[in-house]
């Protein structure tokens, strides 16, 4: 084990001993139901020592050290993640965050979710602080851990900051996307949220591997799923969703795909409602289960000049169609694909399916898919609206949440596609399934690549380096 960086001169001399501070962190961590030797890390590897003096909690309260240290070394013990950077380090931007020290929580999430086992070799994507990279040196040892960023500025500071508390993990300054990076790994954490996983990531992970990244169909999207990815050392990589959250994104990745359309561009479709069709694209989780189930598209916020409030905008990825929504009820398209009917569409057929949380999705990295699908219409049809008076089911969810027994999912050209954790709706398992279990029964393996589990209790299954969980086969 590295040193915890007790009796290191940091240049915060609070006058007040951190310890009891940090071991009520990692209690309320071990009391939320992180494994003890995660919980034990944040006791153990002081958080205040990858803080700068000033920096900004959730709410965008700016914390300073020279105006009240003890403040300032008790929140840096919270539950919460604190702005360490923000506008890239310029300092005429608008105050956009840019790096940050992640809750303790999240981290302990994404550490157990790796689950990482002695000796093994560990790539961090996004060094940011260096406190993630402590952690990782206090579980691993330092030799075992690699750590890359693209902030050369951040790079030294977190190089400083590690060396200080005691950890020499290997520290890199490069792209985490395209940086070719030294010997092989068993698995790789990302702090960044991506929407297209690298294939030099599945290159670098070492056979039966994993990967654990924030993840999001919708580039530059505010808000994200935890994908855990299981590597089989063939270029295939996939596994399911673990609940939601929000990182930064990866720099390459931040920019939405599609354009947004000048507010002065005149629609093709105009329609007024009594309500405010903005909604569902302010509500952060229900604008992440838009984003699953209407693939190729991309939204954000703009306010035209002279309004009173901003109107929401969507672009499709694959064509020129966009759509404004205003609050005043108006909604206005143009456009093959009319995005605002495929959302309603989707989102009743959400609903119909009992509202199905982000935990019921997966996600698939494969190589040699070598196509992709709109995903937002029904079979057969390329980017284009629902035809029929009927609801129709998004192509790319048909076999939603109807069971558990394989992916339909197909990636290409670097960016990751995804399906559902369900009943493959052609009557046959996947190609990627041959492992299942029945409960009245024993478990049966067909061959050596495993099927991905949905949620239960850890088993182990043999020649895998870490337990997967049983996969349900309760339909919903």
């Amino acid at each position: 084990m590295q040193g915890n960086g007790e009796g290191l001169v940091s240049g915060h001399s609070t006058g007040r001993d951190h310890a009891p501070l940090a071991a009520s962190l990692a209690g309320r961590l071990r009391d939320s139901g992180t494994p003890e030797h995660i919980a034990r890390l944040f006791a153990r590897v002081p958080r205040h020592r990858f803080l700068p003096d000033v920096y900004w909690t959730e709410d965008r309260t700016r914390v300073d050290w020279t105006e009240d240290p003890g403040n300032w070394l008790r929140t840096a013990y919270t539950d919460q993640a604190l702005t360490t950077q923000r506008d890239d380090g310029r300092d005429d931007g608008m105050g956009v965050p840019t790096s940050s020290s992640s809750a303790p929580g999240v981290m302990a999430r994404m550490l157990t979710a790796a689950r990482i086992e002695p000796d093994q070799r560990v790539l961090e994507i996004g060094t940011g602080t260096g406190f993630n990279a402590a952690l990782l040196s206090e579980l691993l040892g330092a030799r075992n851990v690699a750590t890359i960023e693209v902030d050369e500025a951040l790079t030294e500071t977190a190089r400083t900051s590690l060396y200080t508390a005691g950890y020499t993990p290997d520290i890199i300054v490069g792209d985490g996307e395209q940086t070719p990076r030294p010997a092989s790994v068993h698995r790789i954490i990302a702090t960044c949220t991506v929407s297209r996983v690298p294939w030099s990531w599945l290159d670098q992970v070492r056979g039966r591997g994993r990967i654990v990244t924030p993840w999001s169909p919708t580039p530059g999207a505010p808000g994200g799923v935890l994908a855990v990815l299981d590597t089989d050392g063939s270029g295939l990589a996939e596994g399911a969703f673990e609940g939601s959250l929000a990182f930064m994104w990866s720099r390459n990745q931040r920019r939405p795909e599609g354009a947004s359309p000048a507010t002065d561009t005149h629609p093709g479709h105009v329609e007024n409602g009594t309500g405010d069709p903005r909604e569902p694209w302010l509500d952060g989780e229900e604008a992440l289960l838009l984003s699953l189930l209407m693939p190729d598209w991309a939204f954000g916020m703009r306010r035209k000049p002279g309004a009173d409030e901003p109107h929401v905008w969507l672009a499709s990825t694959r064509c020129g169609s966009w759509a404004r929504l205003h609050a005043d009820g108006r909604v206005e398209q143009d456009g093959d694909r009319l995005l605002v009917q495929e959302a309603r569409t989707a989102r009743q057929w959400w609903r119909s399916r009992g509202e199905p949380g982000v935990d019921r999705f997966g996600l698939t990295v494969d190589r040699a898919a070598g196509r992709r699908r709109c995903g937002s219409t029904t079979p057969g049809t390329s980017c284009g609206p629902p035809t029929g008076s009927s609801p129709e089911t998004p192509r790319a969810l048909t076999a939603a949440v109807s069971g558990a027994r394989c992916w339909r999912a197909s990636p290409h050209a670097g960016k990751a596609h995804y399906g559902s954790v369900a009943r493959c709706p052609h009557g046959r398992p996947s190609r990627s399934w041959t492992t299942s279990r029945n409960r009245s029964g024993p478990r049966k393996q067909r061959g050596r690549r495993l099927g991905f589990p949905h949620r239960k209790s850890p088993i182990r299954l043999p020649n895998r380096g870490f337990p997967l969980r049983r996969r349900s086969r309760k339909t919903a």
